[in-house]
């Protein structure tokens, strides 16, 4: 968590430390992120970023946290009851995503970077931790399907939970390995993960989706 002098800053200088540390780890894996870099671009002393956090974990705890929120803000609103089924609210999903990494292309630049900022070595240990809760959250979703006899239930729902988080991880590896998005090229021009490409990445949804339906819906 931050100290209580970073809390305590004006927005607009807590936003640009921020935003400067979302790019670095955005670009960057955990153990090659440069906090030196980071506020010799800023103009600021090394040692005033540790007078607003206690360790560089705890500043990429924060970004962590901080992205999502912002994320969450745009997804809460997708409702699972005000869709027919769930694989209609699987793409509005996408949708509200979408939103969120063109007005926040900092954020979602970082969110796209952290499976690889978690596998860098020295942090690790949060690998587990943070998928199991990401996991647990698609286990819920299929708990309630399942409950509504939409979803198969001979399939064991943490079974069926991963799979789903698997299939969201897909769509993404996806579009980057056929060049449908460029993140690295796209954050240098300041532009979201996915800039001009909804209609891309709504596709491959939708043929995700025409795939999912049979592996999970109830027959």
């Amino acid at each position: 968590m931050p100290k209580e002098t970073f809390i305590k800053l004006k927005e607009e200088k807590k936003k640009q430390i921020t935003d400067a540390f979302l790019r670095e780890f955005a670009v960057k894996t955990y153990d090659e992120a440069s906090i030196s870099m980071v506020v010799k671009r800023l103009g600021i002393a090394k040692g005033s970023v540790y007078q607003y956090f206690n360790d560089k974990l705890d500043l990429f705890m924060y970004l962590v946290n901080e992205s999502v929120a912002v994320k969450i803000k745009y997804t809460e609103a997708v409702k699972r009851e005000n869709y027919p089924d769930f694989w209609a609210f699987f793409s509005a999903l996408y949708e509200h995503g979408f939103r969120f990494d063109d007005e926040n292309p900092l954020h979602s630049h970082f969110l796209h970077n952290l499976t690889q900022n978690l596998n860098s070595p020295s942090i690790k240990h949060l690998y587990n931790e943070l998928l199991s809760q990401v996991v647990a959250a698609f286990e819920n979703m299929v708990e309630y399907e399942v409950e509504k006899g939409l979803f198969r239930s001979d399939i064991p729902i943490n079974t069926q939970g991963f799979f789903l988080y698997k299939l969201g991880v897909s769509i993404q590896e996806q579009l980057e390995v056929t060049g449908i998005i460029h993140p690295k090229e796209s954050i240098e021009k300041l532009q979201p993960v996915y800039f001009g490409k909804k209609n891309d990445l709504m596709q491959v949804v939708a043929d995700y989706i025409k795939l999912a339906r049979r592996a999970f819906d109830k027959n």
